[in-house]
């Protein structure tokens, strides 16, 4: 099923109307109205069949040459399925045509998702209960992690030894990026280590 109905304008002639002769939503669409190189007065009805779950928040419709505007046809709650008519004007009543739309049911087919009230609940891990105890280094794998460790300390001593042998503002910088970096690395080693 298309989600909007296309209508072009002045394609052949000035005022021309072409658009399919049915159109089928089960919700709210766009029409679309396609208008070729003159400007347009496009005037747009419901009949009253299809007013009685449909509208159109404004009938008359100015469009500009080589452009698309867009008319949102809003379908509310009521029966179904409906059929009805929108008549298309242009040029003040030079063209009319109309177009047959069916507001049917929505198919609850491949689409659909079942929904389980177990899914408004919330899982709660075993693990949530330790969340808030802080950290334990005792979950580290030291054995897994000594490289890691053995490689900040090391950067560590560089920088402070670098920052205390240069009096360069510029390697002291340096030394803190070190610092904050190595700092950071452990923070997160930490923190992978609890879960």
């Amino acid at each position: 099923m298309p989600d909007s109905l296309p209508v072009r304008l002045n394609d052949d002639r000035l005022h021309d109307i072409q658009t399919r002769a049915s159109f089928e939503a089960t919700d709210s669409f766009p029409i679309l109205l396609h208008n070729g190189d003159a400007p347009v007065h496009v005037h747009l009805h419901l009949d009253d069949a299809l007013s009685s779950v449909a509208s159109i928040p404004a009938n008359n419709h100015f469009v500009d040459a080589n452009s698309t505007q867009q008319v949102n046809v809003e379908v509310g709650d009521g029966p179904r399925p409906v059929e009805g008519q929108v008549k298309i004007v242009t040029g003040h009543g030079a063209e009319t045509d109309y177009v047959t739309v069916s507001i049917v049911e929505s198919e609850e087919g491949e689409d659909a998702v079942d929904i389980d009230e177990t899914l408004a609940a919330p899982v709660r891990d075993e693990g949530d209960e330790d969340a808030d105890e802080g950290y334990e280094l005792s979950d580290l794998s030291l054995g897994r992690n000594a490289p890691v460790a053995v490689l900040g300390v090391l950067a560590i001593t560089v920088a402070v030894g670098s920052a205390t042998l240069s009096d360069s503002v510029a390697v002291l910088v340096g030394a803190l990026a070190v610092l904050g970096s190595v700092v950071a690395a452990g923070y997160l080693l930490l923190r992978s280590g609890e879960r």
